[in-house]
C-alpha cells in the first residue's frame, strides 16, 4: 500500500510539472544530484570499482519548522571486481522525503537487482540521511583551511534480502596550498563503517584511512591507505587505494 504512494506521488508530481500553466501547481525548486567514485585498490580483497547515484527532485513546500517536504526519483549504482556477491547491485527509486539541515527523513521504493546472484528486491525502505561539515581554521595564514565533514545514513527495508542497515564516514583534512588551475592540495584521515543485517558477509566493513588529494569542484582525485575489517568474514585489508570523485548539484526551476 506505502509503496504505491511513493510511486504515484511521484508520477503525479511529473504530470503536474509538464502540464500548462493552467493546471501547475507552485512549487519551491527542482533540487537534483550527482555523486560518484571511481575507485583502484592493490589489494585483490576488493579490487576495482564504481558506485553512485543520480537523483531528480521536486521540492514542494515548506512546513513549519522550516522543514520542506520533498518527493524524488533516483538512480543508484555499487560495483566492484572482487568478492561482488550481494555487493555489486544497481537500482531505481522513487520516494518523498522531508528535510531539515542536516537530516533527511523519508521512504522510498526500490527496485534493486544482485546481477551477480540473479535475484531482484522490490522492497519499500525507510530512511534517515545526514550531513554536515565545518572548517576549524581560526584564522591560522600557514593553511587555507582546516575542512571537515560527517555524513551518515540508518535505513530499515520491509524485504529481508538486505534489512536494516547503517553506513557513513567522518573526515578531517588540512587545505595546503592552491595550485595552477585553482586545484587545491588536502590531506585527510576518515574512518568508514557500512552495516546490514542480511547477506552481510563481505559488505559488512568498517575502516580507517589517511590519504591525499587535489580537488577542484566537482572533482576530487587522491590515494589514501586504508585499513579495512571485515567482521562477519573473519578477514582484513590494509591497501593503498587510487579513487576519483566527484558531487555536482542543481536546481531546474526558472528564477
Amino acid at each position: 500500500m506505502v509503496r504505491w504512494v511513493c510511486l504515484w506521488g511521484v508520477i503525479f508530481s511529473v504530470s503536474l510539472l509538464c502540464s500548462g500553466p493552467a493546471f501547475a501547481l507552485d512549487y519551491l525548486g527542482l533540487p537534483g544530484s550527482t555523486w560518484g567514485s571511481v575507485s583502484h585498490d592493490v589489494d585483490k580483497l576488493v579490487g576495482s570499482g564504481a558506485m553512485g547515484y543520480i537523483n531528480q527532485g521536486v521540492d514542494w513546500v515548506k512546513l513549519p519548522g522550516a522543514i520542506t517536504f520533498n518527493t524524488f526519483a533516483e538512480f543508484r549504482y555499487r560495483f566492484r571486481s572482487e568478492n561482488k556477491e550481494f555487493y555489486n547491485a544497481y537500482s531505481g527509486a522513487t520516494g518523498l522525503e522531508f528535510k531539515r539541515s542536516p537530516f533527511h527523513l523519508g521512504m522510498d521504493y526500490v527496485w534493486e537487482r544482485f546481477p551477480a546472484e540473479g535475484v531482484q528486491s522490490n522492497n519499500l525502505q525507510y530512511y534517515l540521511t545526514w550531513y554536515y561539515d565545518w572548517d576549524l581554521n581560526r584564522g591560522s595564514r600557514k593553511v587555507l583551511g582546516v575542512p571537515g565533514s560527517i555524513w551518515g545514513s540508518v535505513s530499515h527495508d520491509v524485504d529481508k534480502l538486505v534489512g536494516s542497515g547503517a553506513m557513513g564516514y567522518i573526515n578531517q583534512g588540512i587545505d595546503w596550498v592552491k595550485l595552477p588551475g585553482a586545484i587545491t592540495f588536502n590531506t585527510f584521515a576518515e574512518f568508514r563503517y557500512r552495516f546490514r543485517s542480511e547477506n552481510k558477509e563481505f559488505y559488512n566493513a568498517y575502516s580507517g584511512a589517511t590519504g591525499l588529494e587535489f580537488k577542484r569542484s566537482p572533482f576530487h582525485l587522491g590515494m589514501d591507505y586504508v585499513w579495512e575489517r571485515f567482521p562477519a568474514a573473519g578477514e582484513q585489508s590494509n591497501k593503498l587505494q587510487y579513487y576519483l570523485t566527484w558531487y555536482y548539484d542543481w536546481d531546474l526551476k526558472h528564477k
